[in-house]
């Protein structure tokens, strides 16, 4: 089979990668049996990614793009403390496919330039909630002297959380009373509180 440098090749080797990291896991899984899966060679892996660490970020951004663009639709135009409520309400809503993430967090631990791409990742979110808390400071939704920082930390720890749970298959709260929660933890940060 020839190696084609396109989107079509590119797709049919992300959807392969999500099926069979899915199905082996990661450290499971072989780059021959992805690209068995997808009908194409391991060059055409190579020809696309630096390997199996690239491939299953790929995978997971391609599953997360998805998402993440729903999101971001759904958000347009809201305030920021409506999409940190809109944020906090995602963590527990039903996913239809099993978290790629916990497997590549259980591989990291024996794998430095896993867990180095899995940092730069987790950082890369990192910024785009600080942007958002800080833009929420700016707009008075929240107390300025709020460390922006501290509270990305706050949300990726509590994303990671609710994606353990999801992979432990394990029932999530009530919508209405998550995001009655979600709320008071925002009322409770909205203005400076009295020490």
């Amino acid at each position: 089979m020839a190696v084609v440098h396109d989107t079509s090749t590119r797709e049919r080797l992300l959807a392969a990668a999500v099926e069979v990291f899915v199905s082996q896991g990661y450290e499971g899984a072989r780059l021959q049996d992805i690209a068995r899966a997808a009908g194409l060679t391991t060059g055409a892996i190579y020809a696309n990614f630096r390997g199996k660490d690239e491939l299953l970020f790929a995978a997971i951004g391609a599953r997360a793009g998805v998402e993440v663009d729903a999101l971001l639709a759904e958000a347009l135009g809201r305030e920021p403390r409506e999409f940190l409520e809109l944020l906090g309400d995602q963590l527990v809503r039903p996913r239809r496919q099993p978290p790629l993430l916990i497997d590549a967090v259980a591989a990291a631990r024996r794998d430095e330039n896993l867990a180095a791409a899995l940092r730069e990742r987790l950082d890369e979110r990192a910024r785009v909630l600080v942007d958002v808390v800080e833009r929420a400071k700016a707009d008075g939704a929240l107390d300025p002297t709020l460390d922006s920082e501290v509270f990305a930390r706050f949300g990726l720890t509590l994303a990671m959380g609710a994606l353990v749970m999801r992979t432990l298959q394990i029932d999530a709260p009530p919508e209405g009373a998550w995001h009655d929660l979600i709320s008071r933890l925002l009322d409770a940060i909205s203005e400076e509180q009295p020490k």
